[in-house]
């Protein structure tokens, strides 16, 4: 088997997903209609998207030596993904996350378990990611080992993925992600990831600029159903979302995350083309249920867009 071309670093955990009646606000209730477990984590997400839409891929990772662990590896093991590297360490609780949906595909996520923060990069972990066309990660990996990835030679795509008042406690400072922004290739956030880094309420394409401003060289700021600004140090694309029928959400960033690094970071496309190709697949998956197990595949992409 040949060395992956993407290599994900990060996160793997199960997610355990409840259907609600409603999403509640405070001293508000929901019923559950129904319940799922799954393989889920933001790195895991996109290899398996990446997987389907016919790369090679790899995943680095770690969980705890718990029942939950064990889970994930069996479910790994039947998964799309190439080349699987799961570490295992003693004395915590392996990551999870609870997904709340509601009817309409709107959801709610919460994180919890300290395994995603124990991952430390073994010198054959960075020989994989050293041979790769390109390596994923996000701001829920330990901020040492993103630090090692950005010191390579691969491209590196990072997911910005939460607020600030969530990572902070994950150990990432505004200082050292300001630091890591010139050897980020694709930089991708959301609407209010961006604004909470950024500390500003300024609208997307304002971000943008101030994105450039801190150092990185291109990106995405996603904004839901309204569509993408895409910019490199020349100029900002505002690419409109696909109007489809939403079955459930989750998943929908990593979609598109994996869709930018197949168009933009392997096939180098233009702007708007990348645009239309990642917003078309992160709008697909929304189209099914779960994060990955049904994403599209390429062919799949390509008839939607024609």
């Amino acid at each position: 088997m040949s060395d992956p071309r993407v290599v994900a670093v990060g996160n793997t955990l199960i997610d355990h997903t409840y259907h609600l009646t409603n999403l509640p606000g405070p001293d508000e209730g929901a019923f559950v209609r129904e319940y799922e477990r799954r393989l889920g984590g933001v790195e895991t997400n996109v290899a398996t998207i990446l997987a389907r839409l016919g790369h090679e891929t790899g995943l680095v990772s770690c969980v705890a030596d718990d029942d939950d662990g064990d889970d994930v590896l069996d479910r790994l093991d039947g998964s799309p993904i190439d080349h699987v590297t799961v570490h295992r360490v003693p004395g915590v609780r392996t990551s999870y996350c609870l997904v709340l949906t509601d009817p309409e595909g709107n959801r709610a996520i919460i994180g919890g378990g300290e395994s995603a923060l124990e991952l430390s990069l073994t010198d054959a972990d960075v020989a994989t990611v050293a041979a790769a066309d390109a390596a994923f990660t996000s701001a829920y990996a330990p901020l040492d080992a993103v630090e090692t990835l950005a010191a390579l030679d691969t491209p590196l795509v990072y997911d910005l993925a939460g607020e600030f008042t969530d990572l902070t406690d994950r150990g990432l400072t505004r200082a050292a992600l300001d630091d890591l922004a010139p050897d980020i290739a694709r930089f991708v956030g959301n609407l209010t990831s961006v604004r909470s880094y950024l500390q500003t309420d300024d609208g997307p394409e304002d971000c943008c600029a101030a994105l450039v401003a801190r150092g990185f060289t291109a990106g995405a700021v996603t904004c839901g159903a309204d569509g993408v600004y895409l910019f490199d140090e020349e100029s900002v694309r505002h690419v409109p979302a696909f109007d489809v029928a939403v079955t459930d959400t989750t998943g929908a960033g990593d979609a598109f995350t994996a869709g930018l690094i197949h168009a933009w970071v392997l096939d180098d496309l233009p702007l708007d083309e990348v645009g239309r190709f990642a917003s078309a697949l992160a709008a697909l998956n929304c189209t099914v249920t779960g994060a990955h197990a049904e994403s599209p595949t390429l062919e799949d992409v390509r008839s939607f867009l024609d």
